[in-house]
């Protein structure tokens, strides 16, 4: 009796509709598509770190709206630092729908090194993520930052903006929002 009820068991379970596991396995990105992305990034927690003025002055609310040309293969460090910083990844992982990135990076106006690390997910033509930094200067004004980030891509990169991103990775010197 037991072996007639196990097997009407399996047999209900294998009757199941596998399409939709198979579906949202589909919807999952191998990868950012290339091309010109438009990032919105707001901050939502702010704190100062030490008795110094804060070096990097962005205040929960701070908006900024930046475009980054992401070409095949991995995209630019500016894609989840933000525009100014000079970065070197530390953990990369950007597959399967999910985003989770360290880096150590470096501004030209600031003496000492800024941890970045983004946590989120993507599909082929958007992206979210959290972005959380904390400066290591050399003198007062440390600052610990959280930013919400939201992409979407926006068309084809521009020819000169597609040479300047695969020679150094960049994006001109000009950050905001944490």
């Amino acid at each position: 009796m037991r072996i007639l009820a196990c097997m009407t068991l399996l047999l209900v379970a294998g009757c199941g509709d596998g399409a939709a596991e198979q579906n949202v396995a589909a919807t999952k990105a191998s990868s950012l598509t290339p091309g010109q992305w438009e990032l919105t990034s707001e901050v939502t927690a702010f704190q100062t770190v030490d008795q110094g003025a804060p070096k990097i002055d962005t205040p929960v609310g701070t908006r900024a709206t930046e475009q980054v040309c992401v070409g095949g293969g991995r995209p630019p460090a500016a894609l989840f630092a933000g525009e100014g910083y000079r970065c070197n990844f530390d953990n990369y992982y950007l597959r399967n729908g999910r985003i989770n990135v360290t880096m150590q990076c470096a501004r030209e106006d600031l003496s000492g090194t800024i941890p970045i690390t983004v946590d989120g997910s993507f599909e082929a033509e958007s992206l979210e993520y959290v972005r959380e930094l904390r400066t290591v200067l050399a003198s007062d004004g440390d600052v610990q930052i959280t930013a919400r980030v939201t992409g979407r891509r926006t068309g084809d990169c521009a020819p000169e903006a597609e040479g300047d991103n695969a020679s150094n990775g960049q994006e001109p010197s000009n950050a905001a929002a944490g």
